[in-house]
């Protein structure tokens, strides 16, 4: 009796202590979410590159992807293609709901496209393109 006594405190005390240890689920729902794309065309010189823009109450999935990213890259890519007629494009968009290590990482991207001579670099200001959400 002695023994199962002590086994059971051991395996109550595992459980009580690794419910303090589990790391703690965000809370699903909206959040506040910056962005901006970035679109090339392999077979062109040409980049470009839209302004760093905040979309309100968007999804983030419990693994941290952004629910519908796809549509947000599609949306930058109909914008290109019905626009300015740029045919080709490969569009990406780079999230996160911290606005600073966003800026950080748009720098960074922004002055490697401006230091390769063989790019052309385009800005797409809001007041052209804007993601909207899905």
């Amino acid at each position: 009796m002695n023994k199962l006594h002590y086994l059971l405190v051991g395996l109550l005390s595992i459980f009580v202590l690794s419910s303090f240890a589990a790391p703690k689920a965000e809370k699903d729902g909206p959040k506040r979410v910056y962005m901006y794309g970035v679109s090339v065309d392999f077979n062109d010189s040409t980049v470009y590159l839209t302004d760093v823009q905040y979309l309100d109450s968007v999804v983030i999935n419990k693994d941290g992807s952004l629910h519908n990213y796809s549509n947000y890259s599609h949306q930058f890519k109909m914008y290109l293609e019905g626009m300015l007629g740029e045919d080709n494009q490969t569009c990406a968009v780079i999230y996160s709901d911290n606005k600073k290590n966003l800026e950080k990482r748009f720098i960074k991207i922004r002055k490697r496209y401006l230091s390769d001579k063989e790019k052309v670099l385009r800005r797409v200001g809001t007041d052209a393109f804007a993601f909207r959400k899905e």
